[in-house]
C-alpha cells in the first residue's frame, strides 16, 4: 500500500516540478488544450424538456411513448385569457379575441387547426337551419346581452367545456396549442408568445402556461445563469421577458431575476473568488494568480462536452458554479503555505519556496481532489443520461482543476516576481493570530473529550429517527420561484380549472374470438359464423376479421379483411368479407375444396355496455380521490353522455345512455363528424380495444400521486383482472413519479459509492485503513445529521435534494485530509501525539477555515439562481460543507487523542524535501 502510495503521489508531485523546470512550455501546453478544446463550445446543445430526465430503459417510457403514438397525445401549451369585465369573457370584445388568437396559432409554422383547442373551435348543440350540423359555438359572434347570456347558459348546460376552457366563474378561458411530435418546442413556445404579444395591448390579460413553456422557461434561466447574454436567447426569451417583468413578487425574487438577466451565476461566482482572494491576501497577483486555471479548467470541460455531443442539461448547467467553487480550494492551501514560506524564510530563492510548498502539499491536494471527483464520479452508476452527465463531466472539471493547480499555478507564480507578494508581514501575523486560536481550541477539545464523545454518540443515536422521517416529495411546478409570473399563472390555472397536470388512464380491454366458421365464404363474399362470437353485432362490425385454410397441395391461405353487413340468420351470424386482392383465390380454392375454415375475429369490446360502465365506475373511484389533488375525470362514458346530450338537448333523459353497443357506435360517429378524427383518437384506438380516460390533477406531487396510483392498482386488482382487464398509466404525470423516484433513488445509492471510493482512496493514498476511516467519518456523520434534521423538520427529499449528499461528503473530507496530512508530517518530523496534533491544528486550521468560508460562498451563489432547485442545493451544499468543517475539527483531535496514528519519523507519506537545481533547462 505505502509503495502504491508513492508512485500515485510521486506522479502528482512530478507535475509541479515539471511546471516550475518549464513554466513557459507548461503554460503554452495548457493554452494549445484550451484552444483545441474551445471550438466545441459552439456544438453544445441544450435539453431541458421532461423526456431527457427520463432513463430510455424505464417501462413508463416505453408504455408512454406507445401510449402517445397511438392515441395522438401532445402537450399542451396553455393561453390564458382572463378578462376584468363584469360579465368575464361574455363581451363581444373578448370573444373575438379568442376567435383571432385561434386563426392565429393555426397559421403559426408546424401547426394545423388539429392541433388547436378553443372555444371556437368547438361545435355547440344548436343546428343551423334545414340541416343537422352544429353551430360553432362562436361561430356567430354574440353582441347583444341576451345572445351572450344565451351563450353562458349553453355552455353550463354542455359542462364538459367548464374546467376545461372555460374557467369556473366565466373569467377567463383557454387557447389549447398541441406541439407535435418532433417540433421544436422552444421555437414553437416563442412563436406562440409572439402571436401573443401582437394582439397586446389589450383589454384582457393574456398569459402562456403549460408543460412545453416550463421547458422552455428553464431553458432560458440555465442560459442566463451561464452568463448568456439575453438578447443571443431568441425570440422565446424575449417574449418571455415581456411576460415576466410584469411579475412583481418578493425582493429577493426581483434580485434572482435581475442577476440572472443582467450578470449570471457564472460571472458572479469567479466575482465571488476574486473578491475572496483579495480580502484574503490582500494582493493583486494573487487574486488573479488562479483565474487561469478557472478559465482552462471551465473551457476545457465544456468544450470536450460538445465535442463528445453531449447536451447541457438542467443538472449540468450547475457545473461551471460547482467547478470554480471547488477548483479554488487547492489554491488556497498552496497560497498560504507559500506566502508563509516567503515571510519565514526571505533570503531564499523564491523557486526553492515554491518547490518546497509543491512537494510538501501535492499530495493532500491531490487526495482532496480525488475525494471531490469521487463524490461526483459517484452519479455516474445512475440510469439517467443527465444525471450521469452530471457526475462525469463535473469529476472531469475537478480532476482538470486539479491539473492545473499543479501545473498552471506553479508555473504562473514561477514567473511572476515574488516582490509583488510581500505583505509587509501582516499576512504572517494574522495567520499566527488564527493559528494560536486553533492550537487552543485543539487543547480545549481534547480536554472535553468525553462531552464532545458523549454529544457524538446522542447524535448518532437520534439520527436514525430523523431518517426514519425523510419522504421523497417533488412535483415539476417546484422548478419555479412561487413569485414568477409563470408559477402564477400556473396556480391560478390549477384554482379556477380542473388542474394542469394529466394522467392518463388506459383500459385494455383488447379481446379476439376464435373458431370455425359454420360456412365457408361464397362466391359473394359471404360467411357464416357462430352467433356466440359476440352479444351484439355492432361490437363486430366494420371489425378487422382473418380467415384461414389450407388447399389440396398444403399451401396455407390467409384473407384479411373486415366484416361488414352483419344480421342474424337463427343461431347463426352473415357477415359479409369486404373484398380483397386475395379474397377471389381464398374463395375460389374452398370452394372447391371444402375444408376445415378458420376465423379469427377483433372483438370492440370498448362499445360493450358493461365496458362502458367499467369505464364510469373507473372515473368514479378517481373523481373520489379529491385528497389526491384529483380535479376532475374525464373518460369514455363522460364524452358518451355529453355526445347524447349535444345531438338531442331538449331531451331530459339525453344524458342516459341506451345499453345497446349500436348505440354507442352511432355516438361515437357523430363525435367523430362533430370534432374531427383525430380528437376521436385521442379517446379510443381503431379497434375500440383500448380507451384513454383524462385525470386532471391540481398541483400534483410525488406523495399524493403515488398514493393514487397505489390506489388505481388495488382497484385493477379486485375490479379489472377478474373481468381479463389491464390498466395503464401515462402522460406527464405518471413520467414524473418514475423520474422523481428513479433521480431520488439514484443519488441516494451515489451516496454509498462515494463512502466507498472515498475511503478507498484515502485509505490507499495515506497507507493506513485508519487514516481512511478518519478522513470519511466526520464527514459521513455531518452528512447524516443533515438528512436527520431534513427528516425532522419536514423537508423532504426531491430531485435537487437528495444531490446535496454525495457532493458534500467528496468536498467535506477536505479539513479532515489535510488535518490528518498535517499531523502524519509533524510525527514524522518527530514531534509526539500531542505535539503533533497542535501543530496540525495551528497549521491547518486557518487555511480549511478560510476554503469553507470560499467555497461555502461560492455555493451559496447558487441560492441566487432563477431556479429554486438550485438555489436549495445550494443552500444544503454550503450547510453540509459548515457541518463537515464543524465535526472535522471537534472530532479528529478526540479520535486522534485516544487513537492516534503511529507513523515513524520520516514516514509521513514522501521523503523529506531536498533542496535541488530548479533552474529552467
Amino acid at each position: 500500500m505505502i509503495r502504491l502510495q508513492s508512485i500515485v503521489l510521486g506522479c502528482f508531485g512530478a507535475l509541479a516540478e515539471r511546471a516550475l523546470r518549464r513554466p513557459r512550455t507548461t503554460l503554452v501546453c495548457a493554452l494549445m488544450l484550451t484552444l483545441i478544446t474551445a471550438p466545441g463550445l459552439f456544438r453544445l446543445t441544450l435539453r431541458t424538456d421532461g423526456q431527457a430526465l427520463l432513463s430510455a430503459d424505464a417501462p413508463e417510457v416505453h408504455f408512454d411513448k406507445a401510449i402517445r403514438q397511438e392515441f395522438g397525445i401532445e402537450d399542451k401549451i396553455v393561453v390564458l385569457v382572463r378578462c376584468a369585465d363584469p360579465d368575464g369573457i361574455f363581451n363581444p370584445g373578448t370573444l373575438q379575441l379568442v376567435r383571432d388568437l385561434t386563426k392565429d396559432f393555426g397559421k403559426l409554422p408546424g401547426l394545423t387547426p388539429s392541433n388547436i383547442v378553443s372555444l371556437a373551435t368547438e361545435p355547440g348543440f344548436r343546428m343551423r337551419p334545414g340541416s343537422f350540423v352544429p353551430w360553432g359555438l362562436l361561430e356567430r359572434p354574440a353582441q347583444s346581452g341576451a345572445e351572450l347570456a344565451q351563450l353562458r347558459q349553453d355552455l353550463r348546460r354542455i359542462e364538459l367545456y367548464t374546467g376545461t376552457l372555460v374557467s369556473n366563474g366565466g373569467e377567463s378561458t383557454v387557447i389549447l396549442v398541441g406541439v407535435p411530435e418532433g417540433s421544436d418546442r422552444r421555437r414553437l413556445v416563442g412563436r406562440v408568445q409572439d402571436a401573443v404579444a401582437a394582439r397586446q395591448p389589450c383589454a384582457e390579460d393574456i398569459a402562456v402556461t403549460g408543460a412545453p413553456v416550463a421547458e422552455s422557461l428553464l431553458g432560458v434561466y440555465v442560459l442566463e445563469d451561464l452568463g448568456v447574454p439575453r438578447k443571443l436567447l431568441g425570440g422565446g426569451a424575449s417574449a418571455e421577458s415581456r411576460s415576466t417583468d410584469r411579475s412583481k413578487g418578493t425582493a429577493i425574487y426581483q434580485l434572482r431575476l435581475w442577476l440572472g438577466r443582467r450578470v449570471g451565476l457564472l460571472p458572479m461566482v469567479i466575482l465571488v473568488m476574486v473578491l475572496v482572494f483579495f480580502c484574503t491576501f490582500r494582493n493583486v497577483p494573487a487574486t488573479l494568480a488562479p483565474l487561469p486555471g478557472v478559465l482552462v479548467t471551465l473551457v476545457s470541460v465544456f468544450g470536450l462536452m460538445g465535442w463528445a455531443g453531449v447536451p447541457i442539461y438542467l443538472t449540468t448547467a450547475v457545473v461551471p458554479v460547482l467547478l470554480v467553487a471547488t477548483g479554488v480550494t487547492n489554491d488556497i492551501y498552496l497560497f498560504v503555505r507559500y506566502f508563509n514560506l516567503l515571510a519565514q524564510k526571505p533570503g531564499v530563492s523564491h523557486r526553492q519556496l515554491l518547490a518546497e510548498t509543491f512537494h510538501s502539499l501535492a499530495s493532500p491536494v491531490a487526495v482532496t481532489s480525488l475525494t471531490t471527483g469521487i463524490g461526483f464520479f459517484s452519479f455516474v452508476c445512475s440510469p439517467l443520461a443527465p444525471v450521469r452527465a452530471f457526475g462525469l463531466w463535473a469529476g472531469i472539471g475537478v480532476l482538470i482543476g486539479l491539473l492545473c493547480s499543479l501545473t498552471i499555478l506553479p508555473a504562473v507564480l514561477e514567473l511572476l516576481n515574488p516582490s509583488w507578494f510581500a505583505d509587509k508581514g501582516t499576512e504572517p501575523q494574522r495567520a499566527s493570530g488564527a493559528g494560536l486560536g486553533f492550537r487552543r481550541m485543539a487543547v480545549v477539545v481534547v480536554q472535553w473529550r468525553w462531552a464532545v464523545l458523549a454529544a457524538t454518540l446522542l447524535i448518532t443515536a437520534l439520527t436514525p429517527m430523523g431518517l426514519r422521517r425523510l419522504v421523497v416529495q417533488d412535483s415539476w411546478i417546484e422548478a419555479f420561484a412561487p413569485d414568477s409570473e409563470f408559477r402564477r399563472v400556473s396556480r391560478w390555472v390549477n384554482d379556477h380549472y380542473h388542474g394542469m397536470h394529466l394522467l392518463y388512464l388506459c383500459l385494455d380491454a383488447s379481446r379476439t374470438r376464435s373458431g370455425d366458421v359454420v360456412a365457408p365464404p361464397d362466391y359473394a363474399s359471404r360467411v357464416l359464423l357462430p352467433g356466440d362470437v359476440c352479444d351484439q353485432l355492432a361490437e363486430i362490425e366494420h371489425a378487422p376479421i382473418t380467415l384461414r385454410a389450407t388447399a389440396l397441395n398444403g399451401t396455407p391461405l390467409l384473407w384479411r379483411s373486415q366484416a361488414e353487413l352483419l344480421r342474424r340468420a337463427g343461431t347463426n351470424i352473415i357477415a359479409w368479407i369486404v373484398p380483397t386482392a386475395e379474397s377471389a383465390s381464398f374463395t375460389n380454392t374452398v370452394q372447391r375444396a371444402p375444408g376445415k375454415v378458420q376465423f379469427e375475429l377483433a372483438l370492440r369490446s370498448q362499445l360493450r355496455p358493461d365496458l362502458v360502465q367499467t369505464n364510469r365506475e373507473l372515473a368514479a373511484f378517481v373523481r373520489e380521490r379529491r385528497q389526491c389533488a384529483v380535479g376532475e375525470v374525464l373518460g369514455p362514458y363522460e364524452l358518451l353522455t355529453t355526445t347524447r346530450f349535444m345531438s338531442r338537448p331538449n331531451d331530459p333523459q339525453a344524458r342516459q345512455l341506451i345499453p345497446l353497443a349500436s348505440e354507442n357506435r352511432s355516438l361515437w360517429d357523430y363525435y367523430r363528424l362533430s370534432l374531427g378524427p383525430e380528437r376521436l383518437r385521442q379517446v379510443m384506438d381503431t379497434n375500440y380495444w383500448r380507451a384513454l380516460t383524462t385525470v386532471f390533477l391540481k398541483d400534483a406531487n410525488f406523495v399524493d400521486t403515488a398514493r393514487l396510483l397505489a390506489d388505481l392498482r388495488s382497484y385493477e386488482r379486485e375490479h379489472l383482472q377478474p373481468k381479463g382487464l389491464k390498466l395503464g398509466f401515462a402522460g406527464d404525470v405518471a413520467l414524473s413519479q418514475s423520474m422523481i423516484q428513479d433521480i431520488v433513488t439514484t443519488q441516494m445509492r451515489s451516496l454509498g459509492w462515494s463512502l466507498g471510493g472515498i475511503l478507498l482512496v484515502t485509505s490507499v493514498l495515506g497507507a493506513s485503513w485508519k487514516r481512511g476511516l478518519y478522513c470519511v467519518l466526520p464527514s459521513l456523520l455531518a452528512v447524516l445529521v443533515k438528512l436527520a434534521v431534513m427528516g425532522w423538520c419536514d423537508i423532504p427529499l426531491g430531485v435537487a435534494t437528495s444531490m446535496f449528499a454525495a457532493m458534500t461528503l467528496g468536498i467535506g473530507v477536505n479539513c479532515a485530509v489535510q488535518l490528518l496530512e498535517s499531523y502524519a508530517q509533524a510525527q514524522a518530523n518527530g514531534a509526539s501525539g500531542p505535539d503533533a496534533l497542535s501543530q496540525a491544528m495551528a497549521q491547518t486550521g486557518p487555511p480549511a477555515l478560510l476554503n469553507t468560508m470560499a467555497v461555502s460562498l461560492g455555493f451559496a451563489v447558487l441560492m441566487l439562481s432563477q431556479v429554486p432547485a438550485n438555489a436549495r442545493l445550494g443552500l444544503l451544499v454550503v450547510l453540509g460543507l459548515v457541518n463537515c468543517f464543524i465535526v472535522s475539527l471537534l472530532l479528529l483531535p478526540v479520535l486522534l487523542r485516544w487513537w492516534p496514528l503511529r507513523i515513524a519519523p520520516n514516514q509521513g507519506g514522501r521523503e523529506p524535501y531536498a533542496t535541488g537545481d530548479l533552474s529552467t533547462h
